[in-house]
């Protein structure tokens, strides 16, 4: 059968995203030629062990399958994608090859376009083939989401006033991304720059099909398909919280050197993380979850490691946070 051709699904900082239809993988293409994409494959293959290793399961990582070098004989091979790359790039760069994060379904794109998208346009949102590409944005450290008339679902940026609209567990996402740059710290040892946190779709569908027990209840012979009586219906992939773009992450030292680092890379991040000194209820709750699960999950690596005289370095970290807060709140 002839697959569907590449085309552009999306953007990153130092990449641009391509995809076929339904296939489980997408081909990051360098924007230009230097090695933020070599770094990034770097830093996603060596987190992606530590995720593994520290069982971090309520944050997933794509898969890193295989980095290609620019003048590869990839791109010969694979002529529908050199004619995607063609349409942005005179001449394809290096590419990085990874597992496909899958977009938020029909129904939650419906509920964010019900919810922030302004009256007046929420049908052409609806109907906008470039809305199907729904990634979410979590914005942890932000209480500005309005509602607006320029409306894309194409990444998404969801604030925490939004999720606490939405009735989201904003403080449940804190936890795991508080896991996750603990790992990213103080086992991966890296500062974790510039990464990000996606809602997206689970690379599992999960069939909606009866259970045994169920089956056996039936007296009679009985239509047991998806209600929409559409195939594809039966199928549905859960959303999962995802981290990636690891282009600009670089690795720390283990002292006050490495946790001055790490503190400086979360200001640059700092929409996706939760604000120390904040008013609001949400605010504090996300705050204080963010706070006990970052320290519970670093003391328990640095103690596996043996290395004690580590163990006050993530509250160094925390306490830096917060002294970055009193700075701004001055200014």
């Amino acid at each position: 059968t002839t697959k569907a051709p590449y085309s552009k699904i999306g953007a990153g900082t130092c990449g641009i995203i391509f995809a076929q239809e339904e296939q489980p993988f997408v081909v990051k293409v360098a924007k230009t030629n230097g090695n933020a994409l070599w770094n990034d494959f770097g830093m996603h293959a060596s987190i992606a062990d530590q995720f593994r290793i520290w069982n971090v399961v309520e944050v997933k990582i794509p898969a890193c399958y295989y980095f290609v070098p620019k003048g590869h004989s990839y791109f010969d091979d694979n002529p529908s994608l050199a004619q995607a790359a063609g349409q942005v790039f005179n001449v394809p760069n290096s590419a990085l090859v990874t597992e496909r994060i899958f977009p938020l379904p029909l129904k939650t794109r419906n509920l964010l376009i019900d919810n922030f998208c302004s009256e007046q346009a929420r049908n052409a949102a609806r109907t906008d083939p470039a809305n199907r590409n729904c990634l979410v944005r979590v914005y942890l450290g932000s209480m500005h989401g309005l509602v607006g008339r320029y409306f894309s679902l194409e990444n998404f940026r969801l604030h925490l006033n939004q999720m606490d609209k939405l009735k989201l567990d904003a403080k449940a996402i804190a936890g795991r991304i508080a896991t996750a740059l603990a790992v990213m710290h103080w086992a991966a040892k890296t500062d974790a720059r510039d990464v990000e946190f996606v809602l997206a779709s689970s690379s599992h569908k999960i069939s909606q099909g009866f259970t045994g027990l169920e089956m056996r209840s039936l007296k009679k012979p009985t239509y047991t398909g998806p209600r929409s009586n559409i195939h594809d219906d039966f199928f549905t992939r859960t959303t999962d919280l995802w981290v990636l773009d690891f282009n600009q992450v670089q690795p720390i030292t283990m002292d006050a050197n490495g946790v001055a680092k790490a503190v400086e890379a979360y200001k640059l991040n700092d929409p996706y993380f939760p604000r120390p000194l904040r008013e609001s209820r949400i605010e504090k709750v996300v705050w204080n979850e963010f706070v006990e699960q970052y320290l519970g999950a670093a003391h328990t690596i640095i103690r596996e490691e043996a290395n004690t005289r580590l163990l006050p370095l993530p509250g160094k970290f925390i306490s830096g946070l917060i002294a970055l807060e009193r700075y701004k709140q001055r200014r």
